[in-house]
């Protein structure tokens, strides 16, 4: 007598910039025994090798550049480009600038989306986690719309601000507040406004508003919500 595999959940976790997406996502992750998937590394990646061939952001892609990325995330999480690894280097100010304005075209997107799926296909057949956290703008929405599980996460501008400015400040000295609020609400109309996968929680994600809620507050309902409890 054979017994079923059990079923493999993926759990998508959307929401705007500066809300706290992927450090809810990795304890969520790490609560429930799942692999943790950040669609932004993958974004930043192409930014990353997209810079290195010389774009800029008035400019087009360079010729062959979607065709020639081969973006690989293993197991343990380790992101290579083109068998490169470029590290640290995709959280640096530069990188996140260019990922806000590479992020909107269409071929992009298309190709994000194909390397998650592919992704958590071979997370699943590799047996080691029962499910999978995966953060984004679009995963409940586009990547993943079948789903299991589904949340909204989301928060107040001035709170998202906040938050994202602690988290820069050590390390860009010259930032303000005022200018991290400016680049959150500039990146809320892009995302939101794109015609392609705009930012908008999915008609059956549950919404949770973290704008008073501590990370383990936030953790805490969701993973209720995915236990059935």
């Amino acid at each position: 007598m054979t017994t079923s595999k059990s079923a493999f959940n993926i759990v998508t976790l959307d929401g705007p910039g500066g809300v706290g997406k992927s450090t809810t996502g990795k304890v969520l992750a790490e609560r429930l025994g799942y692999y943790f998937l950040s669609s932004g590394r993958i974004y930043r990646a192409l930014a990353w090798l997209a810079l290195r061939r010389g774009w800029s952001v008035e400019k087009a892609l360079p010729a062959g550049l979607l065709d020639d990325a081969n973006i690989e995330i293993a197991t343990d999480g380790a992101l290579s480009v083109n068998g490169e690894h470029p590290g640290e280097v995709l959280s640096s100010g530069e990188i996140a600038t260019a990922t806000s304005f590479l992020s909107v075209l269409p071929a992009v997107r298309e190709l994000s989306t194909r390397v998650q799926r592919e992704t958590v296909e071979s997370i699943e057949a590799g047996g080691h986690y029962a499910g999978v956290v995966l953060e984004g703008r679009d995963i409940g929405t586009v990547v993943f719309p079948g789903a299991a599980h589904k949340f909204f996460l989301t928060a107040r501008l001035d709170i998202r601000a906040m938050r994202r400015f602690r988290e820069l400040k050590d390390t860009h000295p010259a930032l303000t507040l005022e200018a991290v609020s400016e680049d959150l609400k500039n990146r809320d109309t892009r995302d939101s406004e794109r015609e392609l996968a705009p930012l908008k929680a999915a008609g059956d994600a549950i919404v949770v508003d973290n704008t008073e809620l501590s990370l383990a507050e936030a953790v805490d309902a969701m993973a209720a919500k995915i236990m059935g409890l």
